[in-house]
């Protein structure tokens, strides 16, 4: 009987560590909730800009369009399955570098990290900002942000930018980002 109980304890203790593994693993990111290989894609198609995309099929999209300034299109990207949420945008400006700036100095989060470097993809040029944050609340926020303009034009450009409430951003979503820039149809 007594080697009986002891026996149960220690399955039952055995049972509660991998649980607590298991969290612990999931919450840091060693399990990912959401295989990104095996994602399934649909190709969106905005209304009045002439942009395509393939996002996840999981991913809501929401639409404002500007006749003036510098902002022409704000579009929200939002994914509770992949756990990300963004925007793509097209921007009335011709430098996005200086952008990339201005946004920073101008910006509510409180920067951990910040890098950003030249990005060239078919017919598209221009940058990727990699970025981790804590915000007021102390919460972590981390990011990566394309700024693209079409080869041999200057005057807009299209920012893609897909964030995750995390300290880094994750690499499962690497394969996501790669559809999506590949993806790109804007004429």
């Amino acid at each position: 009987m007594r080697r009986r109980r002891k026996t149960s304890l220690v399955l039952v203790v055995v049972g509660v560590l991998v649980v607590l593994v298991y969290a612990v693993a999931a919450r840091s990111g060693g399990i990912a909730a959401v295989s990104t290989s095996k994602v399934k894609y649909n190709n969106y198609s905005y209304q009045d800009v002439s942009l395509k995309v393939s996002l996840p099929e999981t991913t809501h999209v929401t639409e404002d369009y500007y006749s003036s300034g510098e902002m022409l299109l704000n579009s929200y990207l939002c994914d509770d399955k992949l756990n990300y949420h963004g925007y793509i945008q097209i921007w009335n400006i011709e430098d996005p570098e200086e952008f990339i700036e201005k946004s920073k100095l101008n910006s509510t989060f409180r920067f951990t990290s910040f890098e950003h470097k030249k990005f060239t993809h078919d017919s598209y040029s221009g940058f990727v900002a990699t970025w981790t944050a804590q915000l007021q609340d102390s919460g972590d926020i981390a990011g990566k942000d394309y700024l693209l303009q079409k080869k041999g034009k200057d005057d807009q450009f299209l920012r893609i930018s897909l964030t995750v409430n995390e300290a880094v951003f994750p690499e499962k979503l690497a394969k996501v980002e790669e559809t999506i820039i590949s993806s790109l149809e804007w004429k």
